[in-house]
């Protein structure tokens, strides 16, 4: 069996689908089932790590993905058209790729199977960030994936409940995914030392490791500090993450000069995208990882929390509860006196050490379960298909 992941963006534009992939293609590198064979569809052009990270995928590089090339363009105008990618399908068929996993623009008579996935649909649940032209682009997308796919993925049981309101009619099967974080190379984390004179860090700080879009709701955060300020307790709060919202261009300048009038800048400190190595040595030596996001479809920064073993601080929203974190605790998305508690508290403890050990064993059990899980889905897909 032959299973393509079309590649449709560059690593530096959307790191967190570029994490997504390397979680799916590790846990499949566990399991290496002798039957199947990944292949990585991707532009001319496109820049990613993932060949190099993941040898034995095999890669198909086309120019129908590269921006603004004539066959790109072509395929464009045949998606709006015809609303089908007749262009990526033949480039397909004549690979052999019996299935396009996580998207679809096929036709109902595609001898390639899709299987297209359903990242989450914030746009139901937070709408005022969203302008109508975008809300309708979502709604268009969702619905074509629900009438051309064979069957959706969906990371969470939370955003299953939305694809039944979204989709009520919808009878194809749906397949809930949750992925798990990418692994820790212990032999190139950086040590407590090594961050905190890299980034100039106190010896105690909580990690946010959320992009500065406005539904992650940083603010919240920020007004926590604050409290615990007036209150007569210093705490740091290390954010990183893109520092802009294509959707809000202003949001970031604004959350600036509010942490400036609540007098914490000194608190809130912002590194912007760093090395991944880095980001979780950030995460491994801090004193707790903080998610105060008001919508997930299913959080990498818990994940991530969770592999490390780390205390976490979450928003009280169903995909966190979905999540189980051991060690979470929860507040109210408008609830900065709880987060503000919560900071106060975890600080005070002794400080966790590191069990490279227990945190390897646990990961590599949720890694497996996660490739598993997803093979299982294929197979059941292909029963499914092949059953009169």
């Amino acid at each position: 069996m032959r299973i393509a992941i079309a590649y449709n963006f560059n690593d530096r534009d959307w790191f967190g689908g570029r994490n997504y992939f390397a979680s799916l293609f590790s846990a499949l590198r566990e399991i290496a089932r002798p039957d199947l064979q990944m292949v990585l569809v991707m532009g001319r052009k496109t820049e990613s790590t993932l060949p190099q990270d993941f040898p034995w995928l095999e890669v198909l590089r086309t120019p129908l993905m590269d921006r603004m090339h004539p066959a790109w363009l072509m395929r464009q105008f045949t998606l709006r058209k015809l609303g089908t990618d007749p262009l990526l399908e033949v480039f397909l068929s004549r690979h052999r790729i019996d299935l396009l996993s996580h998207s679809t623009q096929f036709s109902p008579r595609s001898r390639v199977v899709a299987m297209p996935w359903l990242y989450d649909f914030q746009f139901m649940h937070l709408p005022e960030l969203w302008t109508s032209q975008q809300i309708r682009w979502s709604e268009r997308r969702f619905s074509d994936a629900c009438q051309r796919g064979d069957a959706v993925i969906v990371s969470s049981e939370d955003a299953g409940r939305d694809l039944a309101r979204f989709a009520p009619g919808y009878a194809k099967p749906v397949y809930v995914l949750p992925f798990v974080s990418n692994p820790v190379d212990f032999n190139r984390l950086p040590s407590d030392a090594e961050i905190r004179a890299r980034y100039d860090l106190p010896a105690a700080y909580f990690h946010l490791p959320n992009q500065f879009w406005a539904n992650k709701n940083h603010r919240l955060a920020i007004d926590a500090l604050a409290m615990l300020r007036r209150d007569g307790v210093e705490a740091t709060i290390v954010c990183t993450g893109k520092t802009f919202d294509g959707r809000l261009p202003h949001y970031f300048d604004e959350l600036m000069a509010y942490c400036r009038e609540q007098g914490v800048e000194d608190l809130f400190k912002v590194l912007g995208t760093v090395p991944h190595a880095d980001l979780q040595g950030l995460m491994a030596h801090s004193v707790g990882v903080i998610n105060p996001s008001r919508f997930e479809g299913w959080s990498t920064t818990v994940e991530e929390a969770k592999t490390l073993h780390k205390p976490l601080l979450l928003a009280d929203i169903p995909v966190h509860r979905e999540q189980a974190p051991r060690q979470g605790r929860f507040f109210g998305v408008d609830d900065a006196r709880a987060l503000a508690t919560h900071m106060a508290k975890v600080q005070s403890e002794p400080p966790q050490q590191l069990d490279r050990t227990a945190i390897e064993q646990d990961y590599s059990q949720r890694l497996r379960a996660y490739g598993e899980r997803y093979l299982s889905a294929v197979d059941d897909l292909f029963h499914r298909l092949r059953t009169p």
